[in-house]
């Protein structure tokens, strides 16, 4: 026997017998019972249960009669064709079989396409090259519909090179192929493609396209946002006299919204309005709603809803999720209030999709406590709404409410997708929960979802935030797609934790992957720059923001203003401000806090009093800034000014860095007691840094009896620190204790403390040198320690004597 082997697949047996058709010895009396077993070359069928049996409608006879011997082949074709329209495609496929097996002539057969598309129906490319080869040995292929409806089977089965060869080498084409290819393409996601063979089949062509061909390509165009291409298909649509079909004017405006072409979409929808049948079409309506809303036309997308509402025409549940979407973009609570009242009027309030865009309006303007009921009341609790809480209360400030919610989801059996685990990693990073982020890993890796970009990401941010870079850069480098996203949370993962050498290597790696830096990698690179207080790599990342124009960002500037003022060139600092066309809060705050850490008090009073003067009311950070100025400064009047201020022109409670401030100005001024009372009448819990700056004004001021008291509260706090025990033996010391200061000293060698040595480094001619206190490993230490012998002879020589300790 010949076979055949269509477009390199491999040999297949084209008659029943070759498919080891088992027939049952004994034929059920109900097709509901019909069993037909096949090897794994042909066709795995299950039992199956219908309650319309369209081969009842064909005869009274016994159905078994039926099934045993087909005395038609117009009968089988029917069976086939009303099974394949009801998606019982292995039944079928099963009755093909079953005409074969009873000797029926296949030349009679003429329900090719139909039989085709049941395989199809099946997505299992093997089975469909079986039936693509017994097509091609009967020689049916020269009927066009035939190789359609194979190139159709094709698409459906996921082989798109396969569908483009047979495209390639039909002889005949017609517009139904074109169709396939194109929807085909659309439907796969490769739009470019998609738009080429519309094009060709237009213009080299000439075949106009119907309404298949036109709405995939104004999909395609959707998709890739291509306004060029949406007027070219737009044109196209118009000379087919196609632009009144209802539903392609509905993927037109789609398309022009989402290209952000609105004045196109409105002239395409003011055009139907005086067409009836289209103008009372809500869905019309609709997608000029989701437009504005998804282009943050707010106000136009309002009117349109209350126009439509005039024109009575009802409202369905896209129409309220486009406009709860509306309420959470513009956090209008209020006009999603009345929304809610509606969705009662119109019968919606039980809609999943209607309850899930209403709870995440409540989650995202505020509202935690109705959304949170609206979901406990609801009956249609899914995947989607679980997920859509979860991740609200994660974004939302309410982490711990968010891991409740997921654990509750996991007592119900809920299988998480990709979106919950990343909101849940995300809740864990607020809360840096690193057991229960390790746990949500492991259901991550078991699920398999630990390649997902976003759970790869969220993971990579949960150990940085949890301080464990070595596991975040891991996660990192076994993703298999890395994105700007993934990149930042290493980057800033590095930058938060002060391993500045690591994140200017990423952030070079990442441009070696041709990846381009966004704001956020360069605010994460400008705190690098800053915590090196490196002049030359700050201007050099200024350059290159100025190049790729990043830098008239508020964000970019923000951090250019503090990295300059922590580098030491506060000009630049003010000149980025003054040059900033736009500021908010964290402008003001950082330019005051560089004023302040250079001494320029006077200036930063100024521009305190214009910042308030713009409308933009100081914060607790404002402030930290003003109070650490005024103690520097010696500004004692000023800073109780502001600390007056603070509370009573400006509502804001002190917290634990204002007292603090406070604290530190008395100290500095010699005010002691005052700051011990302040100390002790504080509405907060007192650290071990507020008491240590009282201790330090202690030891500059020569308190010995308060500094005891003070130094108890912070042992008590901190029992292992040193370097406040070295700050109360150096007191004893100057005060002319030095056994006192010796006990101490003593006390920290008994219980085995060391001193963290301290780090400084320099910058010659770009060069960065690194010193240690005791490192000799610089190549000219020699030279350098010679130098500090000789700087200590003279000082000793002017009358300073320098205590020098080791621990």
């Amino acid at each position: 026997m010949v076979l055949v082997r269509p477009l390199n697949s491999p040999l297949l047996p084209l008659y029943p017998d070759q498919f080891n058709l088992q027939t049952p010895s004994k034929t059920p009396d109900h097709i509901s019972n019909l069993v037909i077993v096949t090897s794994p070359v042909s066709c795995s069928l299950r039992f199956q249960k219908f309650n319309y049996n369209p081969i009842q409608k064909w005869s009274s006879k016994p159905l078994s009669t039926k099934i045993q011997t087909f005395v038609s082949v117009s009968f089988a074709n029917n069976v086939i064709r009303e099974y394949t329209e009801d998606g019982f495609f292995d039944d079928a496929i099963g009755v093909y079989l079953k005409m074969l097996d009873d000797g029926v002539k296949v030349e009679e057969f003429r329900y090719f396409p139909c039989l085709i598309k049941a395989f199809g129906g099946l997505c299992d490319i093997y089975k469909g090259r079986q039936i693509h080869g017994h097509v091609l040995k009967l020689g049916v292929l020269d009927d066009v519909s035939v190789v359609n409806s194979l190139l159709t089977m094709y698409w459906k089965c996921g082989v798109v090179e396969d569908a483009v060869q047979m495209f390639e080498k039909m002889p005949e084409v017609d517009l139904v192929s074109w169709n396939t290819m194109i929807s085909g393409f659309q439907k796969s996601m490769d739009y470019t493609r998609s738009l080429m063979f519309f094009r060709s089949m237009v213009w080299e062509f000439g075949i106009y396209p119907n309404r298949v061909a036109c709405v995939s390509s104004i999909l395609s165009c959707s998709s890739l946002q291509s306004l060029t291409h949406g007027r070219e298909v737009h044109g196209v649509v118009v000379k087919s006299g196609l632009d009144v079909e209802e539903y392609l004017v509905s993927s037109l405006i789609e398309m022009y919204m989402k290209c952000g072409s609105i004045k196109n979409a409105e002239n395409i929808f003011n055009s139907i309005l005086d067409k009836d049948s289209v103008r009372r079409n809500a869905v019309i309506w609709n997608v000029m709603i989701s437009g504005y809303v998804s282009n943050g036309c707010f106000s136009q997308a309002l009117l349109l809803f209350i126009k439509m509402m005039v024109w009575g025409i009802k409202p369905d549940y896209s129409t309220m999720v486009s406009l709860f979407a509306l309420c959470s973009e513009s956090l209008d609570i209020a006009f999603g209030k009345q929304i809610h009242g509606l969705i009662f009027k119109f019968g919606l309030k039980n809609n999943v999709r209607v309850e899930t865009a209403l709870l995440d309006m409540y989650l995202k303007c505020g509202d935690m406590g109705t959304g949170l009921k609206i979901f406990r009341r609801s009956q249609n609790h899914n995947l989607i709404m679980w997920s859509a809480v979860i991740s609200n209360c994660a974004q939302s400030g309410c982490p711990t409410k968010a891991l409740e919610l997921f654990y509750e989801f996991k007592m119900e059996d809920g299988l998480a997708d990709s979106g919950i685990l990343v909101a849940v990693l995300r809740a864990c990073s607020s809360l840096t929960l690193k057991p229960e982020g390790m746990q949500i890993h492991g259901l991550a890796t078991k699920m398999g979802f630990v390649s997902d970009v976003f759970v790869g990401t969220a993971l990579v941010d949960l150990y940085a935030k949890c301080r464990d870079m070595g596991y975040s850069k891991k996660v990192f480098l076994r993703l298999s797609q890395k994105d700007l996203v993934s990149w930042n949370a290493l980057i800033s993962g590095y930058a938060q934790d002060e391993c500045a050498d690591e994140a200017l290597k990423a952030f070079r790696d990442m441009q070696l992957e041709e990846i381009r830096p966004n704001t956020v990698t360069i605010a994460c690179i400008l705190s690098v720059c800053a915590h090196l207080s490196v002049m030359p790599l700050c201007k050099e990342v200024h350059g290159y923001l100025i190049r790729q124009g990043l830098g008239s960002t508020v964000l970019v500037s923000n951090s250019l203003i503090a990295t300059y003022a922590k580098c030491g060139d506060i000009n630049s600092s003010l000149y980025t401000f003054e040059k900033m066309p736009e500021r908010n809060d964290v402008s003001w705050n950082s330019i005051i806090l560089g004023m302040g850490m250079h001494s320029r008090t006077d200036e930063m009073i100024v521009l305190f009093d214009k910042m308030v003067a713009s409308g933009i009311k100081p914060d607790h950070v404002t402030f930290t800034a003003i109070l650490s100025a005024c103690s520097h400064a010696g500004r004692v009047d000023e800073g109780c000014k502001y600390f007056k201020s603070m509370v009573e022109d400006f509502n804001l409670k002190p917290q634990l860095e204002q007292y603090t401030c406070m604290v530190d100005l008395l100290g500095r001024a010699g005010h002691l007691n005052q700051a011990y009372d302040l100390i002790m009448a504080m509405p907060c819990t007192p650290d071990d840094r507020i008491w240590g700056s009282l201790l330090g004004s202690c030891k500059n001021h020569g308190d010995e009896i308060l500094a005891e008291i003070v130094a108890n509260h912070i042992f008590k706090l901190v029992p292992s620190s040193v370097g406040y025990r070295v700050l109360l033996a150096n007191l004893y010391e100057n005060l002319g204790k030095g056994r006192e200061g010796s006990k101490v000293r003593s006390e920290i060698k008994d219980m085995g403390l060391k001193k963290k040595p301290g780090c400084s480094w320099i910058e010659v001619d770009n060069n960065f040198h690194i010193f240690i206190a005791g490192d000799r490993s610089h190549s000219q230490s020699d030279e350098i320690y010679a130098a500090v012998e000789s700087l200590t002879t003279e000082i000793k020589r002017a009358g300073y004597i320098p205590q020098i300790y080791s621990y």
